[in-house]
């Protein structure tokens, strides 16, 4: 009896998605810095030799934005490498000296066909603050300024892609990101997925906990954690 391999549609259309071409996963986070730590570390030189480390065995492209003591991060990459710098981004956030007080994952997709930046890139505006509030947004209306974020993001890459080596010279990418006190307030909001729930959800180890003497999985917090995942991006 012949055997034929069994397949799904989820495969058949992964397949032609795919193609021949490599797929890219795309990681986009907001930080908070430890004003003092900050003093004493550079950044973007941190954060520039894992992204040239990691690049060696697979191109990592993005831009990274510092105002102050908050950044927003867009990497480019295969999923493999994503989670390599992810668990990076943990391990630094953990530390005792650390200079992270706060990391909330924005959005993470996969099977982007393309790149919106050939390279990785930083600018660093060199600014005080920003001093944390609280937000009043809605959750639609939080949905919609990230949907809008993150197209701003994408769109800042492509065009300058299109720049010329002069022009490069002289503009800033950030320029066509501008991001307000409102919209940083609400991207470190509790709303957010942190990166404590981020690798105790996806990456990190399942944990069971007993009760009344039976092993039972505890469900983890879908609601919360899925909130913004899924924004269409």
């Amino acid at each position: 009896m012949q055997e034929f391999e069994r397949l799904s549609l989820y495969d058949i259309v992964k397949s032609k998605r795919e193609g021949t071409k490599q797929q890219v996963s795309r990681l986009v986070y907001a930080t908070y810095f430890s004003e003092s730590a900050l003093q004493k570390v550079d950044v973007a030189e941190l954060v520039g030799n894992k992204i040239k480390e990691l690049s060696k065995t697979s191109l990592v492209s993005g831009f990274m934005l510092i105002r102050g003591l908050f950044s927003l991060h867009m990497i480019e990459c295969d999923s493999v490498t994503m989670n390599d710098y992810i668990k990076y981004l943990y391990s630094e956030y953990k530390r005792e000296k650390h200079i992270y007080t706060m990391i909330n994952i924005v959005t993470v997709n996969e099977d982007n066909p393309n790149r919106f930046y050939d390279k990785w890139y930083c600018e660093n505006l060199f600014q005080t603050g920003p001093q944390l509030t609280d937000m009043d947004k809605t959750e639609l209306q939080c949905q919609e300024r990230v949907w809008e974020l993150y197209q701003q993001i994408c769109t800042a890459g492509s065009k300058y892609q299109q720049r010329t080596i002069k022009e490069r010279q002289t503009y800033k990418i950030a320029q066509d990101v501008p991001i307000s006190i409102d919209d940083i307030n609400m991207l470190l909001h509790k709303r957010f997925m942190s990166i404590d729930e981020y690798m105790e959800l996806y990456i990190g180890e399942i944990k069971i906990d007993l009760e009344d003497e039976k092993v039972y999985p505890q469900n983890p917090p879908l609601t919360r954690a899925l909130e913004f995942k899924d924004v269409g991006i």
